[in-house]
């Protein structure tokens, strides 16, 4: 429990820069089931941009008791702090690197991306596909003190979703499109279409799911409410497709659509720790990042698993194709290359 905190940490908006985020969990028991499948300290990211002398955090999200707006959406930042608060949302401020000839961000750019995509749904069709990287190592396991553990298996998809597709669309959203994009058969296809077209390919159906999710693949998905073929993003992914649109890769050709929540901030370009504001260091004097909001205590260091956890892995290694694509998480070690 963080003692003597305040309800909000008015950090002075002018220290938040371009591309900075705010990574977030919101303790309702599915943002720490994402966090816990993926090895994360957080289940949410958003991410700052400027216009007009206004700052306001951009997302992928979707609407809830929590949340009045669905979708790609910016709000002012004082707006988005209030609505975080009243859903008891934690939230750490990870400013990027500010040194000099550090990369930075052109907003420019990245508004020009962040137009084409306001009003678009919440990334369904894809939310599992930056976690299912290896064909067995992201499964969790029941642990058993007695017997060995219980694991789920990547033939319980063919199962599960052939009969959800049946019952649900909303729900089957969450795995069969992304199927049918890498069998290559139409959105109306039935799942066991899509393994027959895969299998045909030489693709078995225990291992299509791990193929790498692109970024520009297109899905059948909404737009303020109305039917539109267009990307679909994730919280993470959507905020690297806005670092990519505004230059922070240097134009490498990172491949945003196969990252996992914590593949953001793990990404060595954020500000040394030491360097945070004094208002931040007053507040957590332990914590490398700045808390804004939240009853309990929030680090992207943190376990789960073997540090480190937050800003290590070089930018240069960003042209490898495979860089987000062979992940394990397993827990509750979450062991991994460093690279991962």
């Amino acid at each position: 429990v963080r003692e003597n905190a305040p309800d909000i940490l008015d950090i002075p908006e002018e220290l938040i820069r371009d591309g900075d985020t705010f990574n977030i969990i919101r303790l309702n028991g599915l943002a720490p089931m994402i966090g816990w499948a993926m090895g994360a300290a957080t289940g949410h990211t958003v991410v700052a941009l400027w216009r007009e002398e206004r700052l306001y955090l951009c997302e992928s999200t979707t609407v809830s008791e929590c949340w009045p707006t669905n979708g790609i959406q910016c709000n002012p930042y004082s707006t988005w702090v209030k609505w975080a608060k009243e859903a008891d949302m934690h939230a750490v401020w990870a400013p990027l690197d500010r040194r000099e000839g550090a990369r930075t961000l052109d907003a420019n750019k990245a508004w020009s991306l962040v137009d084409q995509l306001v009003g678009n749904d919440y990334g369904y069709e894809v939310v599992l596909m930056g976690w299912l990287d290896t064909i067995k190592d992201n499964l969790p396991c029941v642990k058993d003190r007695v017997n060995p553990d219980f694991c789920l298996e990547a033939e319980t998809f063919e199962l599960l979703f052939s009969f959800v597709q049946r019952v649900s669309f909303d729900a089957a959203r969450v795995f069969v499109p992304a199927v049918q994009q890498r069998a290559g058969v139409p959105f109306n296809s039935t799942l066991l279409q899509a393994y027959h077209a895969a299998a045909l390919k030489g693709i078995m159906p225990t291992e299509i799911f791990s193929i790498p999710e692109k970024d520009g693949w297109l899905y059948e998905t909404t737009r303020d409410g109305k039917p539109v073929v267009s990307t679909s993003m994730v919280c993470n992914v959507f905020v690297c497709n806005v670092w990519k649109a505004g230059g922070l890769f240097n134009g490498t050709d990172v491949n945003c659509g196969d990252t996992s929540v914590n593949d953001n901030y793990k990404l060595k370009m954020y500000q040394d720790p030491e360097l945070r504001p004094d208002i931040c260091k007053e507040i957590g004097p332990e914590n490398p990042n700045c808390q804004i909001i939240g009853k309990y205590s929030l680090r992207l260091d943190s376990q789960p698993g073997v540090p480190p956890r937050y800003n290590y892995v070089p930018l240069e290694t960003l042209g490898d194709e495979e860089m987000f694509g062979h992940c394990p998480s397993m827990a509750p070690d979450y062991l991994a290359p460093m690279d991962c």
